[in-house]
């Protein structure tokens, strides 16, 4: 059967970052289902045509929003809740850390790996992937979105969290992750002559701007070593063999 070539990258008004991750292999030989799974930035400020695009012409069922209560507060969700599409908010970082603390530890790092990596040792950051992958089993979900506010870190983790479980090799889920390096250069720069910007964002590291693949690379090596697996990892936080299972008939064709 010849296979249809989907666009991964898809433009909107006012949402980035946005692409399908379908389409790569699992080293068992099937391929990731296209138009099911989506990665992105915020949509926080989506547009009335952004909105139609997701709705009716890309026919999003289900957004899971990954940043915190907090950003949610200050951000809201734009034209999202005016539509019906099911909304699910698993924030991926629960606590409450001083700006002066996240400052101290991103310049303790050298790379976004490492931080990835931190953040994964809290027990509750683990429960929380696993609940995202378990919408995500959910083929009543489909079409699905997942995102944060850049779509590189959160976001960057879940689909690698992801995509490994479907068992697609390292060298294409590293290069999943550093796609978002091509926009990094223009996000950073409006960031950075934003005067509403926070001084603290202003003096983060230059890795914090990047999304270089040698972080994705540290972050699966590193994984591997200490849990054996990133299964393995998900199976210490509360996940099952039938949650595996259920992804792998979802999504692997």
């Amino acid at each position: 059967m010849t296979e249809v070539n989907f666009k991964r990258h898809l433009e909107f008004d006012s949402i980035h970052n946005f692409r399908d991750l379908g389409g790569y292999r699992s080293r068992s030989g099937g391929r990731i289902a296209w138009r099911k799974v989506f990665r992105s930035g915020d949509l926080c400020r989506m547009s009335q045509r952004d909105i139609h695009q997701l709705k009716n012409v890309i026919g999003i069922r289900s957004v899971i929003d990954l940043r915190t209560a907090q950003e949610l507060a200050q951000q809201g969700n734009g034209h999202l809740q005016l539509a019906d599409i099911k909304y699910h908010h698993v924030p991926f970082m629960t606590g409450n850390p001083s700006k002066q603390e996240e400052e101290r530890l991103l310049n303790s790092f050298s790379n976004m790996g490492e931080v990835y990596l931190y953040f994964l040792q809290h027990p509750e950051y683990g429960q929380k992937i696993v609940q995202a992958l378990e919408i995500i089993a959910d083929p009543a979900n489909y079409p699905l979105v997942f995102h944060c506010a850049v779509g590189k870190d959160r976001t960057g983790i879940l689909a690698a969290i992801l995509l490994c479980v479907l068992d697609v090799p390292a060298e294409d889920i590293i290069a999943d992750y550093a796609l978002t390096e091509k926009i990094m250069a223009s996000l950073f720069h409006r960031w950075r002559n934003n005067p509403q910007l926070s001084e603290e964002l202003r003096r983060m590291p230059d890795f914090f701007w990047r999304a270089a693949p040698e972080s994705m690379s540290l972050f699966l090596s590193t994984l591997e070593r200490r849990y054996g697996s990133v299964r393995n990892y998900l199976i210490e936080h509360n996940a099952d063999q039938k949650l595996f299972e259920k992804l792998r008939d979802a999504l692997v064709r």
